[in-house]
This record gives structure tokens, C-alpha cells and sequence, in this order.
């Protein structure tokens, strides 16, 4: 539905927001540093890093970097604990998602551990 990236300091910062292939009244917005970092849905965060947020091309299923991403394209949103050790208090403060600016606490994929 839409894409903002810019590049700040270096990086390729923005966001993707996109409309659910199934009903077209859900969209997901995913935050990016060149890598994804918060996917929240209706507002609300559902996974955060440490934990991995990939993007999939559905014909191909190859993956795309931040860089990478277009208006238009079809998407699969594909999310993934990280290592138990990025769970860690100081592995959160380290790689968390207020370690890179923004003021949510982290949101593990699949729930709470």
C-alpha cells in the first residue's frame, strides 16, 4: 500500500505498509533500519527485533532487503525468534527496539517467554 524510505545518517530508514492479501481491511506496517525492526498491526506491535522479521516475494518466495522494496509488490511477512540469548535482559537492551530510537518495549514473536 505503501513505502517511505529515506536514508538518514547513513542508513536506510523508513517503512513498509501493507494490505493483507486475504482481506484488504488489515495492513501491516513494518519499521525498517536497513533491517526490519517492528511489525505492528492496527497500531499495535505484535513482533519486534531481536527477533527476525523477513519479507518473501510470494511468486518467488526470494527474499528483500530494505533496499529492495517497491510499490506493488506481493509480500509474505515471515517472523522468527532470535537466539534465546538476544532474550536476555542486556541481549534486549543491546538489539531491543529502544535501542534504535523508539519508545516501545520489546515484543516477542509468539508471545511471552
Amino acid at each position: 500500500m505503501d513505502l517511505d524510505r529515506r536514508t538518514s545518517g547513513g542508513w536506510a530508514r523508513g517503512t513498509v505498509t501493507l494490505e493483507n492479501l486475504d482481506d484488504s481491511d488489515r495492513a501491516l506496517r513494518v519499521d525498517f533500519q536497513n533491517e526490519n525492526l517492528i511489525a505492528t498491526e492496527d497500531g499495535v506491535p505484535f513482533v519486534t527485533v531481536p527477533d527476525l522479521i523477513t519479507m518473501l516475494d510470494v511468486e518467488t518466495g526470494t527474499p528483500l532487503t530494505t533496499e529492495t522494496l517497491a510499490y506493488g509488490q506481493r509480500l509474505h511477512v515471515l517472523a522468527c525468534p532470535a537466539h534465546s540469548r538476544w532474550h536476555e535482559p542486556d541481549g534486549i537492551a543491546l538489539a531491543g527496539p529502544r535501542s534504535f530510537g523508539y519508545d516501545i518495549d520489546y515484543v516477542p514473536f509468539g508471545g511471552a517467554r
